[in-house]
């Protein structure tokens, strides 16, 4: 796969798919994941578009630092940033599940103009908040639970864990191996991020001046969560998936591939995208 240099250094890597002449949609992965978690998606969208998928850092084939210091919501903010510059993409489609529409979103009110469409799917534009409901304050015990497994034992640990739940031993090895290659530092790394990055939900109405669509599933813990996300952002267009837990791209790949391309064909046609869907 390709790879690029960021000014600080870090090695990024990441694989591309469509017309390079196309317009760019970038696909921004979740915690502990890589981008390989866009399996579903990047044969139907580079049909028509240039899609790229990189692995954030501490994750994947990307750079892992040592030092804590090196893992702040800006340094991921950059990554991007350093991205887009590297090649050469001047406004793109942002895709972000989980934490990378944690990134997405945070990137987006830094350079809103760098971006053409937003897509926030099973995400949140802040830590906490007062109408976070229980399910999603249950999730994160479980996260920093796990958070002291690896700092303890490292990630292989929690991926033997992991894998002791899952009951098809093909998806069971790929759990353990997946984990086994991931370094102490970048998860910690990442998970200190997610929980101490910047509050942006006061700038979401003023600074997201792009189409966004916002997809969360009924059954995600974070789902609260992204409603109060989507209540900051009264032009978005909101998509629920019934009976959906937290993945929408690959629980509901199908479906969330016709949601987003749509959205899409709706943006380039200047069709209004404000409303609220279920799918």
């Amino acid at each position: 796969m390709p790879q690029l240099t960021a000014p600080d250094g870090l090695t990024i890597n990441y694989a591309e798919w469509g017309d390079l002449e196309s317009p760019a949609v970038v696909l921004l992965h979740g915690f502990t994941a890589d981008l390989r978690m866009w399996a579903g998606q990047t044969e139907p969208f580079s049909t028509d578009y240039r899609v790229i998928a990189p692995d954030l850092r501490g994750h994947g084939r990307t750079d892992a630092p040592e030092d804590p210091a090196d893992y702040t919501m800006e340094r991921y903010r950059d990554d991007l940033l350093a991205l887009l510059d590297g090649l050469g993409i001047d406004i793109c489609a942002l895709v972000g599940c989980s934490f990378g529409g944690m990134i997405a979103v945070h990137f987006a009110t830094e350079h809103p103009e760098r971006i053409a469409a937003l897509v926030l799917s099973d995400t949140s534009a802040a830590f906490d908040h007062p109408d976070y409901d229980q399910r999603y304050r249950e999730r994160e015990a479980g996260i920093a639970a796990n958070m002291e497994i690896v700092d303890r034992f490292g990630p292989a640990e929690l991926g033997k864990r992991a894998a002791a739940n899952i009951s098809d031993p093909f998806l069971a090895e790929g759990m353990r191996t997946r984990y086994a290659k991931m370094s102490r530092e970048g998860v910690l790394g990442a998970a200190s991020v997610r929980r101490g990055r910047p509050n942006v939900l006061p700038l979401l109405h003023e600074r997201l001046n792009m189409p966004v669509l916002i997809c969360t599933g009924t059954e995600d813990p974070v789902h609260s969560a992204s409603l109060v996300m989507a209540n900051e952002l009264p032009s978005a267009r909101v998509t629920t998936f019934r009976d959906t837990g937290h993945g929408i791209p690959s629980l509901r790949a199908d479906a969330f591939n016709d949601t987003v391309l749509g959205f899409f064909n709706d943006v380039e046609e200047g069709q209004p995208v404000v409303g609220k869907r279920t799918v």
